[in-house]
């Protein structure tokens, strides 16, 4: 099965509007009265309560993947919780939400894939959280009616690829030897593959599969398809949410409140995608020229992301912890990260459980 295999899973997550896509940030840094870099504080709120600052840094730019996140500050959802959240936006200059929650500056980070919050592990204290969406959002697209069923397909062929490392992962975790396979480097625009000059190309479900119906008024399914890499056996967990351990000591109410809001907040852009992209073109990313029919598209990609065995049963942003050992574990020691701890170590889903009752 593929992604965008019907009109209710078309348009996408621009995995970046215009590159790049790893670094997300969701770094939270609690202000006020101050206790130290890696300490909560909190402010007298204006009824006399207390308000704790969260400063969230993003580890791309202010688009509509984090269209949860928008909702739930314009609702109010945080501050309901007696939250007051900043999202600081990413980029290709913007420090990593790694490098933010290790220093002490971020107090939490999402992560744009998991596989770069996971690689720090062996330096830092991290625990992972949770996940917005189930599946990495990269797939191997291809003119014409017929999905890729098997990397197996891909030997010999000429793969138009944004990242060689991505295709020799993809071979390496199916057991395919490359042999003659071409691998081409190309950029983020999938004219190549329209043009001839390759039979695949490396996308990410979220944005070249716009750029094709948009741009070139191709439908999915009749003119190309778009399968993604978990169902050629390359699982991930994408915008997974992690701090650290000491954060989880020190601050677990705000950070309990703040996964509970920011279900909220997700939760109605499933049923909802639109309003996502509409705070994000019209508000929170006013001054970076978004397009709102690009956006909404993506946005329309989120909601089946989102969606897993596990999040049905438990709810949104839950992760599978055996699968992230047996599935994702040596999808990352394909990519050369090893040596990490257990997945049992590394996830508490605890407050997720308290974020729900």
């Amino acid at each position: 099965m593929t992604l965008r295999s019907s009109s209710a899973r078309r348009g996408a997550r621009a995995w970046l509007l215009t590159a790049g896509a790893v670094g997300a940030a969701l770094a939270v840094t609690l202000t006020g009265c101050s206790s130290g870099p890696s300490g909560g504080s909190t402010a007298a709120a204006a009824d006399g309560g207390q308000t704790t600052t969260l400063k969230v840094a993003m580890s791309w730019i202010a688009n509509t993947e984090y269209g949860g996140f928008w909702i739930a500050l314009d609702k109010g959802y945080y501050a309901a919780e007696g939250l007051d959240v900043e999202m600081l936006p990413g980029g290709p200059n913007a420090p990593t939400a790694e490098s933010q929650v290790a220093a002490g500056t971020a107090q939490l980070g999402v992560t744009a894939a998991m596989n770069t919050a996971f690689a720090a592990l062996k330096d830092n204290d991290f625990k992972v959280l949770g996940s917005v969406f189930q599946t990495n959002v990269g797939c191997m697209l291809k003119l014409g009616p017929d999905p890729v069923t098997s990397v197996s397909e891909l030997q010999g062929k000429r793969i138009l690829a944004q990242s060689e490392e991505t295709v020799n992962e993809l071979f390496s975790l199916a057991g395919v030897p490359l042999g003659d396979t071409q691998i081409i480097s190309t950029g983020f625009d999938p004219s190549g593959l329209v043009n001839g000059d390759g039979d695949y190309y490396t996308a990410y479900a979220t944005n070249q599969p716009i750029t094709l119906e948009q741009s070139y008024g191709m439908t999915e399914g009749k003119d190309f398809t778009c399968t993604l890499y978990g169902e050629l056996g390359m699982p991930l967990y994408a915008s997974t949410i992690f701090t650290t351990a000491q954060q989880i000591q020190t601050n677990r109410d705000a950070l309990v409140k703040f996964l509970r809001a920011t279900k909220k907040g997700w939760e109605d852009f499933e049923k909802d995608p639109h309003q996502g992209a509409d705070l994000a073109v019209n508000n929170y990313g006013a001054d970076l020229g978004l397009d709102l029919k690009q956006q909404e598209a993506s946005a329309d990609a989120f909601a089946p992301l989102m969606e897993s065995d596990i999040t049905r049963k438990n709810g949104i942003l839950y992760m599978d912890v055996d699968l992230v050992q047996s599935q994702m574990y040596p999808v990352l020691a394909a990519a050369g990260i090893s040596g990490i701890p257990a997945a049992k170590d590394v996830i508490d889903l605890s407050l997720l459980d308290d974020a729900n009752k």
